[in-house]
């Protein structure tokens, strides 16, 4: 991945392109963990990619191209998230159970249910944490970085979060997102 970022970093089309479609899934993944309307998510996403590509070259180390490009995705999710709120447009009609695209890192259709049904009812913040832990395999700290928290408070809120899951699980506590 190094090398098309780097290619891309010196204004190949063709190499940013690629990088994106290595990781568009991933993407995804992440803006549906906020945004329920699929419009919505590929608005953002389009957004998003206008943004690195315009900024790529302003990208200082190399290797952490999908840290930053995530980091611009939650940025911009969250924003439309909130003026969306602030609108008040909800339409029940659009809302859709959590859907992991074609990429999984899961081995059947019941993991994969109950990771739907996890992060169906947990909070945006717990939501994002789980997703870039376990399904994108980011360490702590890196997820420290993406979502401006130290790491020792991803560590923390991870705990916490897997604790609330185990008591879902059990039918014991109900969580909402």
């Amino acid at each position: 991945m190094g090398e098309l970022v780097e290619k891309a970093k010196l204004g190949d089309k063709g190499a940013f392109t690629e990088l994106i479609l290595l990781i568009k899934s991933d993407l995804y993944k992440i803006a549906k963990a906020r945004l329920k309307d699929d419009e919505d998510v590929y608005d953002v996403i389009q957004e998003t990619m206008l943004i690195a590509y315009c900024s790529i070259k302003k990208l200082k180390q190399i290797d952490s191209f999908k840290h930053w490009i995530i980091k611009i995705l939650i940025n911009r999710s969250n924003s439309l998230y909130k003026k969306r709120k602030r609108n008040k447009i909800l339409s029940f009609d659009n809302i859709e159970n959590y859907n992991l695209e074609t990429k999984s890192n899961f081995d059947d259709i019941e993991t994969l249910l109950d990771f739907n049904y996890i992060c169906k009812n947990l909070k945006y913040e717990d939501r994002i944490i789980i997703l870039l832990y376990y399904a994108e395999k980011f360490t702590d700290k890196e997820i420290g970085q993406i979502l401006n928290l130290k790491e020792n408070t991803v560590k923390t809120k991870r705990t916490r979060i897997k604790k609330n899951i185990k008591n879902m699980l059990k039918g014991g506590e109900k969580i909402y997102g």
